[in-house]
């Protein structure tokens, strides 16, 4: 006898993502579902035992720490190994943005992954199970579709498809290049649109994902990539505040200044001062 310990069925009208019902069972050895088609796309997760998926005429064997889906309008079937049935929690949703989303991931290019029992996929599979039914309907409806965006974004994490991670390297490749470029230049007047120049990218594109990647903006980067560097050489007195301040980007000592005091509220030369006293 199949042990359901979770069953939950909701009721959503949601166009683009909706959460349509969740559940966890214990099977019984040979326990079997299919083949069948689906309305919605059911995301299931196995924690323990080991038994067998098909879609698309393939049979694939799955154990403890896999995933597989049963995706919308497919034919699938499943069964639970005869020596070690499986158990498992899953999720089912549907809506527009549904398939679209799970492109982002690897888990449609064969219905199943290899994952683990603690990866965060499980955690927020076993979160939207224990969103608890509140009073008013809605209230419980936009908890569960928060905690399904998590799980999605979760999976997509974790699995990335090609595309998506090839244009993640190429962001980070981008970004790599750039900060090369700033602490190889910093000492010339390089502005952000000769950066974006140098590596062939909109000025714009190249704001965005500088900023994605390091937290700051281009124009930030190189402030404090020339601040610190003046901060260094200004503890050599023999060179003059000129000096420092051509040997940083800055061909008007007077704008070296303004800039230094505003960065470290105080002026390049009571900086020396104040560093000299201490030595």
């Amino acid at each position: 006898m199949n042990i359901l310990n979770i069953y939950n069925e909701l009721k959503s009208n949601n166009f683009d993502l909706n959460v349509d019902h969740y559940g966890a069972e214990i099977c019984d050895k040979n326990y079997s579902f299919g083949p069948t088609v689906r309305e919605n796309y059911v995301l299931h997760f196995i924690v323990h035992g080991k038994g067998a998926f098909t879609i698309n005429g393939q049979t694939t064997p799955l154990k403890e720490g896999d995933l597989f889906i049963l995706p919308k309008n497919q034919v699938t079937f499943y069964q639970a190994d005869s020596e070690e049935p499986w158990s498992y929690i899953w999720v089912g949703f549907s809506g527009s943005r549904v398939e679209t989303i799970l492109k982002q991931s690897q888990l449609l290019e064969n219905y199943y992954l290899h994952s683990h029992l603690n990866s965060p996929i499980l955690e927020e599979m076993v979160a939207i199970t224990r969103v608890g039914q509140h009073s008013l309907h809605l209230v419980t409806e936009l908890s569960l579709i928060g905690q399904l965006h998590k799980l999605l974004a979760a999976l997509i994490d974790e699995f990335p498809n090609k595309a998506l991670k090839e244009s993640q390297q190429t962001t980070k490749h981008y970004v790599t290049q750039a900060i090369k470029m700033i602490h190889s230049l910093y000492a010339s007047p390089l502005k952000v649109a000769d950066i974006a120049g140098k590596l062939a990218l909109n000025r714009s594109y190249l704001y965005k994902i500088f900023k994605q990647e390091t937290g700051y903006s281009i124009k930030e980067y190189l402030l404090s990539v020339r601040m610190n560097r003046s901060r260094e050489l200004l503890l050599n007195p023999k060179w003059s505040i000129t000096e420092v301040s051509l040997s940083v980007g800055y061909q008007d000592p007077l704008n070296f200044s303004t800039a230094f005091k505003h960065y470290f509220h105080m002026s390049p030369s009571d900086y020396r001062k104040a560093q000299l006293k201490k030595d």
